[in-house]
């Protein structure tokens, strides 16, 4: 008895399971990879903070999108999404346009503005990781706060 299921492993279920990592693995190697492509960068009138504006696309068929973050002035861009916008559209074609203004409290405002009509995915008004980080953004003919 003992041999039968000896060779059942042997035979059939370590076979099965080098199969399924296999498939997995080419599943995910075949996965588009997404990049990102600085298109801009501002630094905050106070010099702690930067806005970078990105060009992300993670292949052919999902296209281009604009995105903003909001780094420390000496942070690097990680490979991901925007923390603050996106948008579709490449950067260069919707134009987007970036103004830091100093507020009385203290706080850094962010104006985000472009004349293009472009769908917005995210447009956050305030940066998740600090409350001294606001923005407004003007796209198209509307204006958000």
């Amino acid at each position: 008895m003992r041999r039968i299921i000896r060779d059942i492993t042997l035979f059939v279920v370590a076979p099965l399971a080098i199969l399924g990592g296999l498939t997995a693995w080419m599943l995910v190697a075949s996965a588009p990879s997404c990049g990102n492509s600085l298109a801009e960068e501002l630094m905050s009138p106070d010099g702690r903070f930067k806005a970078v504006v990105f060009e992300r696309s993670c292949g052919e068929s999902s296209g281009f999108t604009t995105n903003i973050s909001i780094l420390v002035a000496s942070g690097i861009l990680p490979d991901g999404a925007g923390n603050l916008f996106a948008s579709e559209g490449h950067p260069a074609q919707i134009g987007i346009q970036l103004r830091w203004q100093a507020q009385a409290d203290g706080k850094q405002q962010l104006q985000v503005a472009s004349n293009s009509k472009v769908r917005v995915f995210r447009a956050d008004p305030s940066w998740s990781v600090s409350d001294q980080v606001t923005a407004t953004y003007q796209i198209g003919a509307t204006q958000q706060q």
